[in-house]
C-alpha cells in the first residue's frame, strides 16, 4: 500500500522544494556564523548577526525562486514523484519480522567477531609474553 498518492504531487514536490530551500538557508546562516567567529565579524561590523540572517534568508528564496524557475529541475521532481508513487511500502509485520531477522543476524556475527578477537588476542599474548 502506497502513502503517497499521484492527486497530492504538486503538494509533495513544494514541500520537498520549500524543505530544501529552508536548509539551503539555514547552512547559510550557519557558514556565516562560522565565518564571524573565524574573522571576528561580530566586533567588526554592526548587526552582524542580523546581515547574516537576512543573508541565509535571501538565499534560500534564491533557492526557492531558482528552482521553481527551472524547467529541468521541475521535470525531474515530477519524474522522482512518480516513481515514488509506484513505491509498494510493506505493512507493519513484515518489517518487525525483517528487524529482528537482522538484529539476529547482526548479532551472529557480532558474536563470531567477538569470539576470532579474543581468541587472536590469546594468541598474541601467548607468543609475546
Amino acid at each position: 500500500m502506497s502513502i503517497i498518492k499521484s492527486e497530492d504531487k504538486g503538494k509533495w514536490i513544494n514541500a520537498f522544494v520549500m524543505l530544501t530551500c529552508i536548509l539551503v538557508g539555514f547552512i547559510c546562516i550557519r557558514f556565516f556564523y562560522q565565518l564571524g567567529e573565524w574573522f571576528d565579524l561580530e566586533a567588526k561590523l554592526r548587526n552582524f548577526i542580523v546581515w547574516a540572517q537576512m543573508a541565509g534568508v535571501l538565499v534560500g528564496i534564491g533557492t526557492f525562486l531558482y528552482i521553481r524557475n527551472k524547467k529541468e529541475a521541475l521535470v525531474h521532481l515530477d519524474e522522482v514523484y512518480a516513481e515514488l508513487v509506484k513505491v509498494i511500502w510493506p505493512d507493519k509485520d513484515s518489517t518487525i519480522k525483517v528487524t529482528v531477522g537482522i538484529l539476529i543476524g547482526v548479532s551472529i556475527v557480532a558474536a563470531f567477531l567477538i569470539l576470532v578477537d579474543f581468541i587472536v588476542s590469546h594468541l598474541l599474548d601467548l607468543l609475546y609474553k
